[in-house]
């Protein structure tokens, strides 16, 4: 069994869930097996992903009870304000759910278009601790929010966010934040946390995975977890659905925990949101190419990797632009 950590809400949260990803690459068969065979029961996804509606088929598949799994998702910015129920709901639906485990906002910024800027996020964090107090769901959080974000909040806020979902890996783990959500009750839960796999062949890295006879792969997600930050690696294959969950039976020393913390001199964020303003628009499931808006991908290769479920249940499969 994946062990568990306590929100401040005394809600029990695995510390280590499924990823999920845009439409494209999703698999309907990946979400089964995790949840089956490997012992996965936080999912973690957004409604700008696109894949609520298969996610919700794979939960209502799956041989586990809807009370034993942690469902995450997250509110996209277009959906602030008093669109806010409104959009809980249709995610609701889409994952065959009455209730969330943890609704997140996506992002701290707003469309453009938003006239009073700091009146809708306060309008829209209080529609979030609606949803909570009226137990539709059991914790609100928010995402990608820094100091000056959380800051803000706090302003307006008569409930602060359970956690606060990063970017988190050895190479950009943002310590000053994660110090600052410890200190106010905010549990960090952390994204991509094999920097998407670019460092894994490090030397240094490498040294410390044969110390312990793991993987680079689990030695980073050592790391996070033993700081008490869930992670939600994302991963098709099977093989390393189950290495991602076997990462409890070892304990990294105070000497590699620090050597793996230093990573983050270089400053490798893997994550671009500078573009975030450009997709605000965008369809559910549509990605910008790089940060150039209009540039098609390979949209045969997409279709391609589209999952049987949502071939057999019809489900449309976006594309990138």
């Amino acid at each position: 069994m994946i062990p568990s950590t306590i929100l401040s809400n005394n809600i029990e949260m695995p510390l280590i869930g499924l990823g999920t990803t845009h439409s494209g690459g999703y698999y309907h068969d990946a979400v089964l097996h995790s949840i089956n065979k490997c012992g996965y029961r936080l999912i973690d996804t957004a409604k700008r992903y696109g894949v609520e509606k298969q996610l919700g088929i794979a939960v209502n598949n799956c041989s586990i009870p809807r009370e034993d799994l942690f469902l995450c998702t997250k509110l996209w910015p277009v959906d602030c304000g008093d669109a806010v129920f409104d959009a809980f709901r249709t995610s609701c639906e889409k994952l065959q759910t009455d209730y969330l485990d943890m609704y997140m906002i996506h992002m701290p910024q707003l469309p453009d278009w938003i006239v009073d800027q700091k009146e809708t996020k306060e309008k829209t964090w209080r529609q979030m601790e609606l949803l909570y107090e009226d137990e539709h769901v059991r914790s609100i959080g928010v995402s990608n929010y820094s100091i000056d974000d959380l800051e803000e909040l706090s302003e307006f806020a008569s409930i602060l966010p359970h956690a606060n979902q990063i970017e988190f890996h050895p190479w950009f783990h943002q310590s000053d934040l994660k110090k600052y959500s410890d200190e106010n009750g905010i549990l960090t839960m952390g994204y991509c946390p094999l920097a998407k796999g670019k460092y894994l062949e490090d030397e240094t890295l490498c040294r410390i995975a044969q110390k312990y006879n793991k993987s680079p792969a689990q030695i980073c997600l050592r790391w996070s977890v033993q700081q008490n930050v869930p992670t939600v690696p994302k991963s098709t294959d099977s093989k390393r659905l189950k290495e991602n969950t076997d990462v409890f039976d070892f304990e990294l020393s105070e000497e590699d925990m620090g050597t793996l913390s230093s990573f983050s001199s270089q400053n490798r964020k893997i994550v671009d949101l500078s573009n975030i303003c450009q997709k605000m628009s965008l369809p559910d499931g549509y990605k910008l190419n790089g940060r150039v808006f209009g540039v098609p991908e390979d949209n045969e290769r997409m279709q391609k990797s589209c999952s049987k479920c949502a071939r057999d249940h019809n489900i449309p499969q976006p594309v990138c632009i």
